[in-house]
């Protein structure tokens, strides 16, 4: 989980994808969970090369079609680091501080320090 929060405490894509059609691809991830299997790198791909603001288009299409909230979909269908990550960034950044700052309280031996990292990193 550690490795999780590092990796998207430090992530960054504020770039779109090109040829951005968010129905297209809330159809494919749908399709994708739904694989025997789940088919993860479809998923992964399609989640990092958007930007936040085009990851919430396509939840929001996809909810549209599945009639299932999306980050509901990917905890049924994903695990462990990968499900983490995924549902990370499918938060705002205001939502994902919340989150880790909840999980930080959880680990006691590392609070403060997880903590004021997580506030001292963000720039407002």
């Amino acid at each position: 989980m550690a490795l999780v929060s590092e990796f998207l405490g430090q992530l960054t894509l504020s770039y779109g994808g090109v040829n951005f059609d968010p129905a297209r691809d809330a159809a494919r991830i749908e399709t994708a969970i739904k694989t025997k299997g789940v088919d993860e790198q479809t998923i992964i791909d399609i989640l990092t090369r958007r930007s936040a603001e085009q990851r919430r288009e396509v939840a929001f299409e996809y909810e549209r079609i599945a009639k299932k909230d999306l980050s509901v979909a990917l905890k049924g269908a994903l695990s462990g680091a990968l499900e983490a990550l995924l549902l990370g960034l499918m938060k705002s950044t205001a939502q994902y501080d919340a989150w880790e700052l909840k999980a930080s309280m959880k680990v006691r031996a590392n609070c403060q320090q997880r903590q004021r990292h997580l506030l001292h990193t963000r720039v407002f």
